[in-house]
């Protein structure tokens, strides 16, 4: 496996929360009166969020925001559409990402992905 700076767990969860509170907002603003219709709202806004930055940028909102990026963990590359999109609904349905094994999550694990802190080059 070539050499990675992985993303603490901290830096992970604070993503993920920053990623999970911006659609909250944007879930609130659309629906502020029914709860259940917000949550439905909130997960689809959190899947497409995921989904499209990961596919253009190589990170979500969040991990933009802290200087993550998801990569192949084989070869450091970009991960494909599908792998993408079946990373992101295991972190939407939240339990994959609960249950860790050697310090990768489920998610990761399946997807043969891994999220590293971008290190400025000179």
């Amino acid at each position: 496996m070539p050499a990675f700076k992985e993303a603490s767990l901290r830096r992970r969860f604070a993503a993920i929360a920053i990623d999970s509170y911006s659609s909250y907002l944007v879930a609130a603003a659309l629906v502020p009166h029914h709860q259940g219709v917000r949550l439905l709202m909130q997960l689809s806004i959190l899947f497409v969020e995921l989904s499209l930055l990961t596919s253009l940028q190589g990170a979500s909102f969040g991990q933009m925001v802290l200087k993550l990026r998801v990569v192949d963990a084989r070869d450091g590359g970009a991960l494909s559409i599908p792998r993408i999109l079946l990373r992101c609904l295991m972190i939407v349905t939240v339990l994959p990402a609960i249950f860790r094994h050697e310090g990768r999550s489920v998610h990761d694990l399946l997807t043969q992905s891994i999220v590293v802190k971008v290190v400025a080059t000179k």
